[in-house]
C-alpha cells in the first residue's frame, strides 16, 4: 500500500481509458502520454494496462508500506527516494516505509509512476481510468488528496530493465506537430490555412486535460458556418468562433459542432502530452501514408524493447 503525504499539483490514477463506451458519451480518458505509459509498466514487468499515477507538473509525496518495485518515466520531476535523488526511465527497488518525492519539473509536463503488480482499485466501465468532470474512475473520480490510501498488487518477478535513451521523453519549447486535413478543412480560406501550417501557436493557461486551447493567428472560414455536431477523438482540432484553434484531449466531450480543420496523429499524440503551457506548437500537414508509416515505426520500437536495451 501507498499513502499520501503530500497530493502535488494535479496527480490522477490513470490507465489505458475506456475505449468503447464513447457512443453512450463516455470520453476516453487514461493517460495523455501512452508512450511513457507502456515504458513504465514495462519497467516493472506489467501488463501495459494496468493503472499508473498521472503526474503533472509538480509531484506528490508517497509512503510506501510494503516493499515493491517502481518505474518513472515520461517528464523529469527530480525524483527523490528517501531523499537521495534516483534516476528515472529504470527500474527502482523500493524497500518499505521509504517516501517518494518530487522536485522541481525540469522537462517536459507529465511524468507516469508504475507499481509493479499495478493498482488495486475497482474498475468503472472496464476501467480505473480518472474522469473528474463525471466523478468517475480513480478514488471517488478526483484528483488524489492528502491522506489517500492506494493498495498495491503483488511484486512480480523480472529482470531489472533501463528505457534506452531513444524513447526518452523530448519536450522541447517549440514542437512541430504532424496533422491529417479534418473534414472540415476545405471551409477555410487560404490565408488561414496557410497561417496554420507557418505560425506558431500557443498553449494558453486555459488549457486542461479536455484539450490545449492556443494562442496565435486566428484562423476563419470562407463564410460562417453552422454545423450539425459530429464525433470527435483525441487530436482533433477545432476552430471555435475566435478563430483560435482548440486541440482536443483524452477527456474531451465525444461530439462537437465547431469545424475540424485537422487532427493530431496518433503518432505525434505522446508528444503533445509534455507541452505545458506557455510552450508553442507548430503544425505540419502529412499524407495518411506517412501517418500510418509513422505509427508502425513507433509500433516497431516498443515491439524491440528486451531485457538487454
Amino acid at each position: 500500500m501507498i499513502s499520501i503525504t503530500q497530493p502535488g499539483f494535479y496527480t490522477l490514477i490513470q490507465d489505458a481509458g475506456r475505449a468503447h463506451y464513447r457512443s453512450y458519451g463516455m470520453p476516453l480518458s487514461g493517460v495523455l502520454d501512452t508512450d511513457a505509459y507502456r515504458l513504465a509498466n514495462w519497467l516493472v514487468g506489467n501488463t501495459k494496462q494496468e493503472a499508473v499515477l498521472e503526474i503533472t507538473l509538480k509531484g506528490p509525496v508517497l509512503k510506501f508500506h510494503s516493499a515493491t518495485m517502481i518505474g518513472i518515466t515520461g517528464a523529469d520531476l527530480q525524483p527523490l527516494l528517501n531523499g537521495k535523488p534516483v534516476p528515472t526511465n529504470q527500474t527502482l527497488s523500493v524497500p518499505k516505509d521509504a517516501v517518494l518525492q518530487f522536485g522541481k519539473c525540469i522537462k517536459g509536463c507529465r511524468a507516469y509512476l508504475a507499481f509493479s503488480g499495478g493498482l488495486c482499485l475497482p474498475k468503472m466501465m472496464g476501467s480505473t481510468a480518472t474522469y473528474t468532470e463525471a466523478k468517475v474512475g480513480g478514488l471517488s473520480g478526483v484528483p488524489l488528496q492528502k491522506g489517500d490510501c492506494i493498495p498495491l498488487g503483488n511484486p512480480k518477478a523480472f529482470q531489472l530493465r533501463k528505457v534506452p535513451s531513444r524513447l526518452h521523453c523530448k519536450a522541447t519549447k517549440t514542437l512541430a506537430v504532424r496533422v491529417l486535413p479534418g473534414p472540415e478543412n476545405t471551409l477555410f480560406d487560404k490565408k488561414s490555412l496557410v497561417s496554420f501550417e507557418t505560425s506558431e501557436y500557443k498553449i494558453a493557461t486555459a488549457s486542461n486535460r479536455m484539450g490545449y486551447r492556443m494562442e496565435g493567428l486566428a484562423l476563419q472560414t470562407f463564410h460562417p458556418v453552422n454545423l450539425l455536431s459530429s464525433g470527435i477523438v483525441p487530436g482533433t482540432i477545432q476552430v471555435p468562433p475566435n478563430g483560435q484553434p482548440i486541440v482536443l484531449l483524452a477527456d474531451a466531450q465525444t461530439t462537437g459542432g465547431y469545424p475540424r480543420i485537422a487532427n493530431v496523429i496518433s503518432a505525434d499524440l505522446s508528444f503533445l502530452a509534455q507541452q505545458k503551457p506557455g510552450d508553442c506548437l507548430r503544425f505540419r500537414m502529412v499524407t495518411l501514408a506517412q501517418a500510418h508509416d509513422l505509427w508502425i515505426q513507433k509500433e516497431n520500437m516498443f515491439a524491440n524493447l528486451s531485457d538487454a536495451d
